[in-house]
């Protein structure tokens, strides 16, 4: 049976609160009450819990203690069950309302499901869509925490709690290297012309950098990396600008004046989501993929 006594829902909202701001004023601003009772809160919690929860830093922003780390973790994922509740009682009356929340790396991937959300807002108007960008990680720690109704991004391994997380492929992005011919004085037809040229690549974190990595060390090849840009519409453009050779989503660089070069890399871009997390609204959007 659940001791209410220590089971106290405002002030477990607060510490959720404060936890994702890490500003006590920006807390209260949140929870529309003063920051004196927002610190009167936490300091209640911690009592109740005989810990200390949070600390203020330098700057006078909040850290989390361990304790309070590994208290916000379970209360951060059970206040987002509240919401999800809540959102599917009132969907269940109509799916023309809520909130769906996505979960993207960088807005290219966005970009994959536009016509999706444009077909699903012609039918439900009042569903808000909301974007989240963080490093992949991040966003299948979210997600994980029901944060997020989904994560558009390539799959990731080894990730804690992947047995709730279910995904559906929805592109097999394919890659190129893509450059602008009126810049340089020569025609690419092979990987080995780009040796010590400037290469404009994404980050080593992405899946496409580390296989063309490989791709160079397997045909000892040494580019000069001169930018690292995880947008690829900015990358392309600068391609366009003659600043380098880009690797680019073949997509991209169709019905462009660039040219480019095929290399055989291909990465799977899933929608991935906890199917317990899903409201109805939610549910209908994921049934567009399947």
């Amino acid at each position: 049976m659940l001791n209410t006594k220590t089971m106290n829902l405002n002030l477990i909202r607060t510490f959720v609160i404060v936890g994702q701001s890490k500003d006590l004023k920006e807390a209260a601003s949140k929870l529309d009450i003063d920051p004196t009772n927002v610190s009167r809160n936490i300091k209640s919690l911690e009592s109740i819990m005989g810990t200390k929860l949070i600390n203020r830093n330098s700057k006078n922003y909040i850290e989390l203690t361990e304790n309070g780390k590994e208290l916000f973790e379970g209360y951060e994922k059970a206040y987002n069950l509240l919401f999800i509740t809540e959102k599917t009682y009132l969907q269940n009356k109509t799916l023309n309302t809520g909130k769906i929340t996505i979960g993207v790396s960088t807005d290219d991937e966005l970009n994959l499901l536009n016509d999706k959300i444009k077909e699903f807002k012609k039918k439900y108007p009042n569903v808000v869509f909301k974007t989240l960008n963080l490093p992949t990680k991040d966003l299948f720690e979210k997600l994980s925490q029901y944060y997020l109704d989904f994560v558009i991004d390539e799959p990731i391994e080894n990730l804690r709690k992947s047995d709730e997380i279910k995904l559906v492929n929805i592109f097999n992005e394919d890659y190129c290297i893509a450059y602008n011919p009126t810049y340089f004085d020569f025609k690419l037809e092979s990987v080995e012309q780009l040796k010590e040229q400037p290469m404009i690549v994404p980050s080593t974190s992405k899946k496409e950098r580390s296989m063309f990595d490989e791709l160079l060390e397997e045909n000892n090849i040494k580019v000069n990396i001169s930018l690292e840009i995880s947008n690829y519409n900015i990358a392309k453009d600068y391609v366009e600008s003659g600043l380098g050779f880009g690797l680019l989503p073949k997509r991209l660089v169709n019905n462009t004046n660039l040219e480019s070069l095929d290399i055989n890399i291909i990465k799977p871009i899933t929608i991935s989501y906890v199917e317990e997390n899903l409201s109805p609204s939610a549910k209908q959007f994921l049934s567009e993929f399947k």
